[in-house]
């Protein structure tokens, strides 16, 4: 399934994987393995190039077993950031 493959950090729950589903640069939709309460801030990383990405959650939801949708917005993305992660999601997405 295309997107953007992260690593999640152990904050206590264990680590997990987080796939990037689809973004607009500003707000941001993921596929996690681990949940997130509104509020909380999800922290992937990209085990290619170690990039960080923090996202606020905004809310989320369970879509299968151990699954779950996260929607939020990027916090700290600077321009050049941005624009190599929409064009990384775009060359992945086809």
């Amino acid at each position: 399934m295309p997107g953007i493959e992260w690593t999640l950090a152990d904050h206590g729950q264990g680590a997990g994987r987080a796939r990037l589903l689809e973004t607009d640069g500003q707000h941001v939709a993921v596929e996690s393995t681990l949940p997130f309460a509104a509020g909380a801030t999800l922290i992937g990383t990209d085990p290619e190039t170690q990039a960080e990405y923090r996202i606020k959650v905004r809310g989320g939801r369970r879509v299968g077993e151990g699954v779950f949708r996260i929607e939020g917005r990027f916090v700290s993305l600077t321009k050049a950031e941005r624009e190599q992660l929409l064009a990384a999601l775009a060359a992945s997405n086809g």
